[in-house]
């Protein structure tokens, strides 16, 4: 069974946009994003390809959480690394690994 890691980069992405849900739409808003975010690395554990590949040459791969965010992320051999949070409001060329 794969494990999941998270980078500094996508643990402090998640706890910024944590915050800002709680500010402008309560901690509701951020239970249920946060619940949806556990299912799907539960999803994610059992099906590891499910995104699409965002960069080919890098085998990264994305998934479209809600909306305005995607989840990005590699596989490598039995572990999981969540790379980054997208806000898919940005320019997509910012869109980092």
């Amino acid at each position: 069974m794969a494990r999941v890691i998270w980078n500094k980069r996508a643990s402090k992405q998640l706890q910024e946009l944590q915050k800002h849900l709680e500010q402008e739409f309560g901690i509701k808003t951020v239970k249920t994003f946060t619940n949806r975010l556990f299912k799907f690395l539960e999803l994610l554990i059992k099906y590891p390809h499910i995104g699409t590949l965002e960069n080919k040459t890098e085998d990264i791969r994305g998934f479209l959480l809600h909306r305005h965010t995607t989840i990005i992320y590699k596989i490598k051999q039995d572990s999981i690394y969540i790379l980054s949070l997208f806000d898919n409001r940005q320019n997509p060329n910012r869109k980092k690994a």
